[in-house]
């Protein structure tokens, strides 16, 4: 009797990795992009910049512009006031939240891509991530007081 042929083995395909993006992920609109991020970043920072200094473009109110001999003009004259300050509170708070982000999207994007295997210098790679941690711990340090 001959030997009994061996059987093929199945093969059971491995699980997509939940880690993993999806099977054309990369080449979706989507996808990740050095190019984007920074960018994107780059704006941002643009836009907040922009957005405070349009509310300091015209300043505080001017006591010229009262007539402070008249009733209640004194009072109308600090309520403007408290407003303007109140005002450039609140849009350089948006500022400084538009320019983490930013910051904090260039940083992401020059870790990631110092780490992405392409045939770049290793200088260059080394000071990609050197500038991208740089700018996070900045990010970081920004909250951070001494006294």
């Amino acid at each position: 009797m001959p030997p009994a042929a061996p059987q093929a083995q199945q093969t059971i395909p491995t699980p997509p990795s939940p880690y993993q993006p999806a099977a054309g992920f990369q080449l979706s609109a989507m996808s990740y992009s050095f190019h984007r991020w920074l960018m994107l970043g780059v704006i941002l920072i643009l836009a907040s910049v922009i957005f405070v200094e349009v509310v300091e473009m015209f300043g505080p109110p001017s006591a010229v512009d009262y007539d402070l001999e008249a009733e209640g003009q004194m009072k109308q004259m600090l309520e403007d006031t408290e407003s303007h300050t109140d005002l450039n509170r609140v849009i350089g708070s948006i500022g400084t939240i538009f320019q983490t982000i930013g910051l904090g999207m260039i940083g992401y994007a020059l870790l990631r891509e110092s780490h992405d295997d392409t045939n770049e210098h290793t200088a260059l790679r080394v000071t990609a991530i050197i500038v991208g941690a740089l700018v996070l711990v900045n990010i970081a340090s920004r909250s951070i007081t001494i006294l």
